[in-house]
Order: structure tokens, then sequence, then C-alpha cells
């Protein structure tokens, strides 16, 4: 856990330091085209790959034990060629038909959203299976390698030519598909996952498998439309300067969120999964309470933390063309917090292997999120975006847990030993906030530092009562 604990800190660091040269080096215009380029990404990404690689990691452990994993990744990376030319077809479609969508230009489109398919998928999955497998030192090294290598290229990139996304998304492709191929042969350097022979996926497995992506193909192609789709109608509304703009903002909140979650789940997630495959049945059906009892607490802390620094953290971790963002972070931070929810709540339906519940409370969602976006844009202009993802987030929550998994014994969770960590973040991050507006302290870098470093003491030691509340808990 400390191999973890150090390699996850260096991981910010790292990603801190990218934002902020980013920021420095590209233009609001440029940051709105990388937004644009990374929705784009997304679509096929979440709708045609997320599915068949929840399903992956669903089945790991036992692939691994088997000696199957290598055969069936071999599948898995056919699988990712086969959507990457389908997006490659879609892409050019699109362009013939004028849906330019202010992006790059389709060469550069095709290089980097089919790659970053490919290579970027690729190299998550086999880095996250070396974590799952417990190989936490070669996880951390390949995990950290991967960030600094992108960030360099980027650098670089940027340095040979004028700024541009289309540049510094080309050195982070470079990267991930160089890492891609070291990871591999980390994970493979012996016996792990081997079998003499190609493997048949018989009638029976490929309904399981289709049985259980459809539906959450379906759902996540509603969460793209909650939470990514809509910047294409900020960019036709408000242009890509605006959108660079809030992106830049929004994007602190949700690579903050996004590196706190992936602190979590590194620590939680394996062990999810091995209680879900358990042969005992009482302990698969503990699985969710046991990943949810720690993940919603510390989430409801990072939010709350993200919440108190937000005027200061665009004067740190920006460009000073985005220093005036810090709004775009606040509301990000509950828009996000509010999607790990639906992450926490929604994989009691991986568990049970039953994701066509998540299909209707999904599209539900997304619904909501748009009606109200539409009744808020003109009164609110940029700052309805992150209002409404957050409303049609807890949207899909309530529906859920009111009618979808009302009856399940298992759904539970006690929020009582939390209320006090809970109330005292609420408390600080009010308090801090008043006095950042009343005496503008954060528009200073050096003292927006100052203010972040405060945060970070204080919630460091509330994040220590959440964690001895759940380890007493444990005991008991």
């Amino acid at each position: 856990m400390l191999i973890t604990l150090i390699g996850r800190l260096f991981q910010f660091a790292i990603m801190f330091a990218s934002v902020k040269i980013m920021t420095n080096l590209l233009t609001p215009e440029e940051m709105g085209k990388s937004a644009l380029i990374i929705t784009t990404t997304n679509l096929f990404a979440l709708f045609l790959i997320n599915p068949v690689g929840m399903f992956l990691n669903r089945r790991m452990h036992a692939w691994i034990d088997e000696n199957r994993f290598k055969s069936y990744l071999g599948l898995y990376v056919g699988y990712l060629i086969a959507v990457a030319s389908i997006a490659a077809g879609v892409l050019v479609t699109a362009y013939h038909l004028g849906l330019d969508l202010g992006l790059a230009r389709l060469q550069w489109m095709l290089v980097l959203v089919c790659g970053s398919l490919v290579f970027n998928t690729i190299s998550t999955t086999l880095v996250l299976a070396l974590n799952m497998i417990q190989r936490t030192l070669a996880f951390t090294l390949l995990t950290l390698g991967t960030l600094t290598t992108c960030l360099c290229l980027s650098i670089f990139l940027n340095h040979t030519g004028h700024p541009s996304a289309e540049r510094w998304m080309t050195g982070t492709l470079i990267g991930q598909t160089l890492f891609a191929l070291i990871a591999y042969f980390v994970l493979f350097r012996g016996d792990v996952g081997l079998r003499v022979g190609p493997i048949r996926i018989t009638s029976v497995q490929w309904s399981t498998i289709v049985s259980f992506c459809w539906p959450l193909g379906l759902a996540v192609l509603m969460q793209w439309l909650h939470m990514q789709g809509y910047r294409f109608l900020l960019a036709n509304r408000f242009g890509l300067a605006q959108l660079g703009m809030y992106a830049a903002g929004y994007g602190i909140a949700a690579s903050l969120m996004s590196a706190y979650e992936s602190l979590l789940t590194t620590w939680y997630l394996p062990a999810f999964y091995r209680m879900a495959n358990s042969a005992d049945l009482a302990e698969r059906g503990m699985a969710w309470s046991t990943y949810a009892r720690f993940m919603v607490p510390a989430s409801f802390l990072g939010m709350t933390a993200l919440v108190a620094a937000s005027p200061s953290l665009p004067k740190v971790l920006l460009g000073s063309s985005y220093h005036d963002t810090g709004q775009f972070v606040l509301l990000g931070a509950l828009a996000e917090w509010a999607r790990m929810m639906v992450g926490v709540i929604g994989l009691n339906a991986h568990l049970h292997m039953k994701t066509r519940r998540l299909v209707l409370p999904n599209l539900v969602g997304a619904i909501a999120t748009y009606l109200i976006m539409v009744v808020m844009i003109r009164p609110l202009g940029l700052t309805a975006a992150p209002i409404s993802v957050f409303i049609g987030s807890f949207t899909v929550i309530a529906y859920l847990w009111l009618f979808t998994y009302r009856h399940d014994p298992h759904l539970t969770l006690d929020w009582r030993p939390f209320l006090g960590s809970g109330t005292l973040s609420i408390f600080f991050a009010v308090v801090i906030l008043l006095i950042q507006s009343r005496f503008t302290i954060s528009k200073s870098s050096g003292v927006a530092l100052l203010v972040c470093l405060v945060v970070g003491l204080i919630w460091t030691g509330l994040t220590g009562m959440v964690v001895r509340q759940d380890l007493f808990k444990r005991s008991t």
C-alpha cells in the first residue's frame, strides 16, 4: 500500500505539471479544440469499448487463474481494432456531411481518435492487470513512466512548431503506444495468463458477453450524452475560446476527482472483484457494501476539499489566461462527485451481471440534464452546464435507489460513522470560501498555493477520521 500511495502522489504531481504546462502553451481556442477531440474519442470508447472492458475486468481473476487471460486479451485487441475501424468510418462520414464541429483536420482526427482507442486502451488494460494480480511495483512504475513520457513528448512536439492541440495529443498517443508494448512484455514475463493454442468462445459464452455488454453500452452512451456530449452545444453557442476556458476550469475538478478516484479504486476495486468472483454466496453479497462503505465518504471529502480550494486552484494549476475559472472548478467538483456516485451505485449491477438495469436510469438522467440546461443556459451561461450535469446525476441515483434496488438486501450503507467528518468538511469548506471571497486573498499565486496547502492539511486530518472509523468497523 505504501508503494501505491507514493506512486499515486507522484502521479498527481505529474498530472498537475501537465495541466500547468498545457495551459501555458495552448490558447483557449486550442484548449477548446482539445476538449472536443477528447469528447469525440470518449464517445466510441464509452459506447463500444467500456462495456467489453468492464466484462474483461469482471472475469480477469478467473482467466488468470485458469491461464487463459493472454488468449482472451488477443481477442480483445482484435475487437479494439474493429472499433477503431468503425470510428474511422463514422468520422469520414461526418466530415463528408460537413459536421467538422470546429475540430482538427480529418487526417489528425483519424490518427488521434483511432490511435487512442487502440493503444491507450491496451496500455490501460495491461497496467490495470498488473495491479489486479498484486504486482504493485510494476503497476506503479509503468503508470508513472507512461505519464512522464507522454508529457515530455507533448512538450517536445509543441516546441518544434506552433503549439496546438494536435501536437500535444500526438505526444500523448506516442507515449501510450510505447508503454502498451512495455506493459505487454512486463505482464506476460514468465507464464502469467498463458495457454497453449487458441481458444473458442461457445454460444453460451457469447450470450453471456452480449447480455452483459449491450445494456452497459447503452447506459454509458447515455452517460456520455449526460457528462460530455453537451460540449458540442457549448462550442456552437459560445465558441471554442469560451469552451476552452470552461474545459480548463472543469478539467481541474475532473482531473483531481479522477486522480483521487483512481487512488481509491487502486486499493478497493481489486478487493471488490475478488469478492464478486468468490464461491461463497455471502461474501459475494457483501462485495458492494464493503466497497461503498469507504468510497462514498472518502469521495465526499475529496469533493468538499476541491470546493474549498476552488478559487485558488486555477492560480496554482493553470496558465495566466485561465485564472478566472474558479466557478467552473467549484461546480465541476460537485458534478464529478455526482458522477462518481452514479458509478458506485451502478457497480451493484455489474456485481449481479444485470447491467440492463442501468439503461433506463441513465436515459432519464441524460434527458433531465438537457432539459435543465435548455432552461438555465440563457440566464446562467456556461455555469448552467455543470449544474445540469449535477442534477442529472442525482436523478440517476434517485431512480436506481428508489426503483431499481429498493428491495435489494445487499445494497445497504451505514452513514452514521461518517456524519462527523462529513459535517466538518462542509463547515471548513464554507469558512475557507468566505475568507477567500471576503479578502480576495487568492489573487496572488503564492497566497493561492498557501490556501491549497492549508486545505490539504485540514482534509488529510478529516480523511484520517474516515480511515480510523473504517478500520474500527472492520475490527468489530
